[in-house]
């Protein structure tokens, strides 16, 4: 057995003209023997193990990006801006200030010690590049438009022809001899990466707004132009170093990868898809296979002179997007890789950047600002003309033109490969690390100036059941997470008695949650189109009760249905939009709690609930949250007839959302009424609500009261309630006797039915009154409507 010995290793600096020695003892020993043998004086240094000094390395680069972040985040940048920051500070630009703290940078990050540390990184990100590929969907490219195509080529072609024809003309004038590094800073600076642009529209949470899907589909087509240029001007280099037949191989090495890509790969990835069951995750071992492809396809790219990350971005291009394979390699991999290995990549890459070359040649210094700034104002202009060629309004083609212009890990990676190639000078790393660091800074906080999402809202007027007249056709726009909802959400819908002279018109959306890629999909589906195209069979079940539904009921209900899938932070934009697109007069949502048939809760997301709070908040009209019970599930089956009339009750204190509950329920009465309904008025001897609201609710009842006279399913009762007690006792009474209870939310508004029950609010997203037929401990087995009217149409009026 041979024994440890010691290699001496020396390495020549090029820069300063000296030796380094470097001694490495082999067989190397990676773990200490702990503390004591420093404290006994066996070691000279405490972190002399490998794996120790990688440990406290990765827990430095991790504690100073979480203290410069929790700082940063309140001026809304990204935490690639505290991870950049993070890499000047522990690198080699932040020194002279303190010289214990360089000293214990160098002890830290020892020449010796930052290959494993950069290798674990590099390994990180090939994974990361992976991910890209898996979670761009190519069929977008099909969908996009003359828009996204035309500036998709044109923000690439022309600010790169305009930054290299202004370093060219430099260089022909004699101002720097540096061509080679001034034209990378033009391709960088004209290049567009598609994961650079969903990681700021994710952070700006406008991901699934209208310029967020544009410039998703633009950038797509940017990435291919990239790709394509970059394999161009490989092929051509090859040509001009190593003669026609090294062109030659590069061009048959790469169309072999292709096609054994496309026609053995793919077809595999689609066999694991139709192999895994429905709503199965796919097996760990296929996964594991597709890991090892990727390393495998990361040394075959190096081995045919290209990068180590172009194989997993095409494998990862190759892997069908979404459920099952797509969404299980970004639900196993996406953690670890955007909170370890990204982050602890770019403060890497940024610790080999010495700041102190900017000005080491202030003349190339000033010509690649003029380079980066033409490249720029060329790209903004072509995006923003482009933009505004299409109809876009001012600031919409603004904000597209800036997130255009975006920089980020992609451009940082490709800088620290050059650099570490050799094929980029100090100076020239430098500028471009400081180039992407102040692109990172002020884009977001341009985009979010100039981009407001709600603006679309601006002329919504009024629009709620209230203001309808009694004949009007009413407008729902009904949500639906699983195919459960639906039935529920019809058999409201013939609760509110469509006819011929009152039709409805229903605007279905079936809401995905967008997994394993990122771009977000808004389907419009044709009811009368039997053909199902793979991209609408997540809704195939769903379209085809909504026909049977239709057709049942011509002439009285006409009904569209579409499809969004989309992140579920994101989702009420979709909800939104479709509300003021359709200018539906009441949004229906599913609550979060289903229940058995025998009372009991049987799930409960709260992913839903968070989509709902949003929706509340933000709806263009107004809203009702159905909690259902299996009563109103049960009753009928969808299109058929009943046995009996649907029992429904109206709890009415006062407010505005009481008011509008009460117009959606006098909508459930009429000559040919399936429902018979009661309101029951519940009064307290010292009202706290306004005079004028009390106007309003009695001259409505009124209204209603003297409309209906006796063999009209129609009831008023009223009950005292002075106090919250008496008020739970009244509501809880309901239960059994009604299929349905339809309340308004009155959010905020204190009155004395309701006094003392706000602290046993579970769910203020419903009100009091909901919160009581909502709660698990209540025996409540009648449905519940909680109703909110329009609140948003005053403030966008303005």
């Amino acid at each position: 057995m041979a024994s440890n010995f010691t290699i001496y290793n020396n390495i020549f600096g090029s820069v300063h003209g000296n030796f380094l020695t470097l001694c490495f003892h082999t067989p190397p020993k990676i773990n200490s023997d702990g503390i004591w043998d420093f404290v006994f004086g066996y070691a000279s240094k405490i972190r002399s193990s490998p794996l120790p000094l990688l440990e406290l390395q990765m827990l430095l680069i991790f504690f100073v990006i979480i203290i410069l972040h929790c700082f940063l985040h309140l001026f809304g940048l990204p935490v690639f801006v505290s991870q950049m920051i993070a890499g000047l500070i522990l690198g080699s630009s932040w020194r002279g200030s303190f010289s214990s703290f360089d000293n214990f940078k160098d002890d830290v990050f020892m020449t010796a010690s930052q290959e494993i540390v950069s290798l674990l990184a590099g390994f990180g990100y090939t994974l990361f590049v992976f991910l890209i590929g898996v979670r761009m969907d190519l069929s977008v490219v099909k969908r996009s438009g003359r828009q996204s195509l035309i500036g998709g080529v044109l923000s690439i072609v022309i600010p790169a022809i305009l930054g290299s024809l202004t370093a060219f003309g430099f260089s022909r004038l004699g101002k720097t001899h540096e061509t080679a590094n001034m034209e990378f800073v033009a391709a960088n600076q004209s290049y567009t990466s598609f994961a650079v642009v969903v990681c700021l529209l994710d952070h700006l949470k406008i991901l699934n707004s209208e310029v967020g899907r544009l410039v998703l589909s633009t950038t797509i087509v940017a990435d291919l132009v990239g790709l394509s240029f970059s394999f161009i001007i490989t092929v051509v280099e090859n040509v001009q170093s190593q003669g026609a037949l090294s062109g030659l191989m590069t061009i048959a090495l790469a169309v072999g990868s292709m096609v054994l890509v496309v026609f053995l790969f793919r077809p595999a990835m689609l066999w694991i898809v139709r192999s895994t069951p429905s709503g199965r995750p796919v097996p760990d071992g296929y996964i594991c296979i597709i890991i090892v492809l990727v390393l495998v396809s990361s040394a075959t790219s190096n081995i045919m002179g290209r990068t180590v990350y172009s194989g997993p971005f095409i494998l990862g291009l190759i892997v069908p997007e979404g459920p099952p394979l797509g969404a299980s390699l970004v639900n196993k991999l996406d953690s670890i890789i955007t909170s370890v290995f990204v982050p602890l990549f770019v403060t890497i890459c940024v610790m080999k950047v010495d700041l102190s070359f900017l000005l080491y040649d202030g003349e190339f210094f000033i010509y690649s600002t003029i380079v980066i700034f033409i490249s720029t104002i060329g790209k903004l202009a072509v995006s923003v003309g482009t933009a505004l060629y299409f109809k876009m309004s001012s600031h919409d083609a603004l904000a597209f033109g800036l997130i255009m212009c975006t920089k980020g890990i992609v451009e940082l990676a490709a800088c620290s490969f050059f650099y570490d190639s050799n094929l980029l000078s100090k100076q020239t790393f430098a500028v471009l690390i400081v180039d992407i660091l102040i692109f990172s800074i002020l884009m977001p906080m341009l985009v979010k100036w100039f981009y407001d999402p709600s603006r679309k809202y601006s002329h919504y007027q009024k629009k709620n059941i209230l203001n309808l007249k009694p004949d009007a056709e009413l407008s729902i726009l009904g949500c639906i997470h699983t195919q459960d909802d639906l039935p529920v959400l019809l058999n409201l819908l013939d609760a509110s008695c469509p006819t011929e002279e009152s039709p409805v018109s229903l605007y279905a959306l079936h809401l995905v949650e967008l997994v394993g890629r990122a771009t977000p999909v808004f389907i419009t589906h044709e009811l009368h189109d039997k053909k199902c195209s793979s991209e609408v069979m997540v809704s195939d079940s769903l379209i085809q009760m909504l026909r049977k539904y239709e057709m049942s009921n011509e002439g009285v209900v006409s009904i569209e249905a579409f499809t969004a899938i989309a992140p579920m932070k994101l989702m009420h934009d979709d909800i939104c939009t479709v509300a003021v697109n359709k200018l539906t007069s009441i949004i229906i949502l599913p609550f979060h709690r289903r229940w058995t048939r025998e009372g009991f809760v049987d799930s409960e997301d709260n992913t839903i609930r968070a989509l709902n709070c949003q929706v509340l908040e933000r709806a263009p009209c107004s809203v009702g949250i159905l909690i259902d019970r299996g009563h109103l599930l049960s009753y009928r089956s969808f299109g058929g007839s009943c046995a009996s009339l649907l029992q429904v009750a109206m709890v009415f204190i006062g407010g505005q959302d009481d008011r509008e509950a009460f117009s959606f329920a006098r909508r459930m009465v009429k000559e040919l009424s399936t429902a018979q309904l009661t309101v029951i008025r519940l009064l307290a001897e010292d009202e706290s609500i306004s005079h004028w609201e009390m106007v309003l609710d009695t001259e409505l009842l009124n209204d209603v009261k003297h409309s209906f006279v006796g063999g009209e399913p129609f009831r008023y009762v009223e009950k005292r309630a002075d106090e919250g007690s008496e008020t739970a006792s009244i509501v809880r009474s309901l239960g059994d006797e009604y299929d349905l209870i339809i309340v308004g939310r009155r959010e905020g508004i204190d009155s004395p039915q309701t006094s003392g029950l706000m602290e046993w609010n579970e769910f203020p997203e419903l009100g009091i009154i909901g919160d009581m037929l909502a709660s698990a401990d209540s025996h409540v087995k009648a449905s519940t409507l909680v109703v909110q009217q329009q609140q948003q149409w005053s403030f966008y009026k303005q």
